[in-house]
Parts: structure tokens; C-alpha cells; sequence
């Protein structure tokens, strides 16, 4: 449960975190579809999914890199 006058700054972090998997996602997969995926012949929905795979470790990785240096920074 998250205090109401925190709502806002979890509702922006959560949309922060999709914006930055979905763009990631969406660059990462058009990349590698023409870099590699479609030369291997890779279904359109596999990549998608692939994608959004990477995209989403990526993103959590930078969230948590990103918490480690504000939480150093605090103490």
C-alpha cells in the first residue's frame, strides 16, 4: 500500500520504467531484426517477444543502477 501523497511519485516512476522498456524494446528489436533476426529467419512474433524480453531486463538493471547511486548518494 503506498501513502496517497506518494500515488504520484510511483504512478510516474512506474511510467517512467514502461516509456524507458518500450522504447528500448522497440529500438533493440528493429536493430537485431536487421542485423541478425531476419537473415535467420526468425518469426515476426518470437522477435517481438524477444524483444520485449530484453527490453524489460535492460530497463530493470538501469532502474537498479539507478536506485544503488541515489541511495549512496543519500547516506
Amino acid at each position: 500500500m503506498v501513502a496517497p501523497h506518494l500515488k504520484g511519485v510511483v504512478m510516474n516512476g512506474i511510467l517512467k520504467f514502461v516509456r524507458g522498456w518500450l522504447l528500448f524494446s522497440l529500438l533493440w528489436g528493429v536493430f537485431m531484426w536487421f542485423m541478425s533476426w531476419q537473415a535467420q529467419g526468425k518469426e515476426i512474433g518470437l522477435a517481438v517477444v524477444m524483444s520485449l524480453y530484453a527490453g524489460l531486463i535492460y530497463q530493470a538493471l538501469v532502474t537498479m543502477i539507478a536506485r544503488y547511486k541515489a541511495r549512496r548518494q543519500q547516506a
